[in-house]
Order: C-alpha cells, then structure tokens, then sequence
C-alpha cells in the first residue's frame, strides 16, 4: 500500500486512471407539448447527466441523491487502504450508468493455471442500485473472468454521510473478501471433480437452453451453431484444465468472454449482461451438482 501520498492524491490519481474524473449532476425534467397548457410543466422526476459529455445516465425521483465517483473513489480508497490493499483500476460500463473500482488479492491457484483476484465496488448513476460489492477473478492463461455480485451484502446508500459510509465499506469489503476465499474453495472443489456428461447436459440446458436428447431436425440452426462454438470452447479449456468440471466452467466463461460478442463489449457483456448471467448460472448449476453428490463442503450460490 502507497504511504507517502496523501488521500487526496490518491484518490485523483485513482479517477485519472479509471476514467471516472468526471461529475453528474440532477436535472428538472419539465414537459415539453404543442399544447400550451402541457408544456413546461415541472415533473416529479429528475435526468441524470454526465457534465462532461451531457449524455443522458437515467430518470430518478427529485428525493434522489446522486453520489459522485469522487465520493465512490475516496470511500474505496480509504476503506482499501484501511486494510492494506490498494484500488487498481475501474471505469464506467454502459456510457457511465454503472461505474466499478477494483482492489486486488493475492493471486491464487487453480487446477492448472494461475487467477487473477479482485474485489469489485460498483456504484449506478442510472438509480439502479445503491453502492454493491462482488468478486471479479480472471483465468491468466486465457483471460476468461468470471464476474460474482454478492447481493447479500448490505448495501449502503447514497445518502449515507461519509464516516458511516468509510465505516460500512470497510465491513463490506471485509464480507466481500471472506466470500471471495470461499469461491476459490469452490473452484478447487471443481477442478478435484472429473467431468460427467449428466452435468454437462445440465449447463448446456440452463445456460443455453441446448437439448443433447433432441433430434437434430427439431433444433434451430442457431443453436446448433452455438453449440458448436460451446463445444469448441469446453474442448479448448479441457486441453488447458483437463476433464474436470472446472475445465467446463472454463469452457463456458471461455465462450462468453471470447466467442459471445465483440472485444469492445466483453467488459459490460460479462459483468452485468447476458454473459454475466450466463456464467452465473453455470456456476450455480455447477455447484448444485457437486453438493447433491459429493461429500464436498460448499457454499452455494446466491
């Protein structure tokens, strides 16, 4: 962790970096109409914009508190720095609607290849949600990341004044580290268990809707083409992890970081889109699997 630099300087450097030096402000929504007795009434609701650009984030209540990613930035910093780890990048996904920062763990091993480790904050300048953490780890060798909101942890809003919020991120982030330990236990619990065509049809049917018992007549060409690609993918991360039922989490998280949409989306593709969802119920239909039928002592997903 820096010591010689003051908060402040840390912070700033931490907005440069991320891209997130930059501001939103509340706007009066008023009604605009060719009818002079509908224009220019004032609503209950208010837009967000972005200062910099003037893009237009959400609609919110006028009781809506926006919470600057000056403010997200000095509560991470601090909360982090509070435990001996440093925020290390961050940005904004859907034009500055959501914005994360990342604090990042020892790196740690798994079956055959070495994962990256971070704890995620994100924050909504859309209304969406208050400030939430989650886990966010990346699988070196093939750069597949794995995205996991813990929505079980007590969210702090926007309203919270600062020293209550230093204080609840700092057991937030505690929570969210505990649960991250207990995440990689689950990937080890995987990467010790041989693959088996039962779970295999079971993450192919929940996470792609792909019915191996169907005939081929009956299938889409669409599907089939996805399978396809699924297929490669589980077989590229078997080669890699071996045939384990982590080589077939590899194998999914493969396909929705590198073969479901364009390198340009990938970061908001996985950790709040389609394949965000997709890997989430991987792991969970993964880990249902092991602890109906392994002695296996793990934590199942929110």
């Amino acid at each position: 962790m820096t010591e010689t630099k003051s908060k402040a300087e840390q912070v700033f450097e931490v907005l440069e970096a991320t891209g997130l030096n930059w501001t939103v402000n509340a706007v009066p929504l008023i009604s605009k109409s060719e009818n002079p007795k509908l224009n220019g009434l004032v609503t209950e609701n208010r837009g967000i914009f972005r200062n910099d650009t003037g893009g237009w984030l959400g609609t919110v209540k006028n009781q809506y508190v926006p919470y600057q990613n000056h403010e997200l930035a000095e509560t991470i910093v601090e909360a982090s720095n509070s435990i001996g780890l440093d925020v290390v990048r961050g940005g904004d996904l859907k034009g500055g609607k959501l914005v994360y920062l990342q604090t990042e763990l020892k790196e740690e091993f798994i079956g055959k290849s070495p994962i990256k480790r971070f704890i995620t904050a994100v924050n909504s300048h859309n209304g969406s949600t208050a400030i939430g953490f989650g886990s966010s780890n990346t699988v070196v060798v093939c750069q597949n990341t794995f995205y996991k909101a813990y929505k079980d942890i007590a969210k702090f809003r926007h309203t919270t004044n600062a020293a209550e919020r230093i204080k609840m991120a700092i057991w937030d982030l505690r929570q969210a580290i505990e649960k991250d330990e207990k995440l990689m236990h689950n990937f080890k619990v995987m990467a010790e268990q041989p693959l088996k065509d039962e779970v295999v049809a079971r993450v192919l049917k929940a996470c792609f809707k792909i019915d191996l018992d169907a005939k081929e007549a009956d299938v889409a060409k669409a599907t089939i083409k996805k399978l396809e690609k699924v297929n490669k993918a589980v077989s590229m991360e078997m080669d890699l992890e071996g045939k384990t039922l982590w080589g077939l989490f590899n194998g999914v998280t493969r396909y929705t970081n590198h073969m479901a949409t364009s390198e340009k989306n990938k970061q908001e593709y996985v950790m709040s889109g389609a394949g965000y969802n997709t890997n989430l119920v991987a792991y969970e239909t993964i880990m249902e699997w092991i602890e109906a039928n392994t002695a296996e002592l793990v934590e199942v997903a929110e």
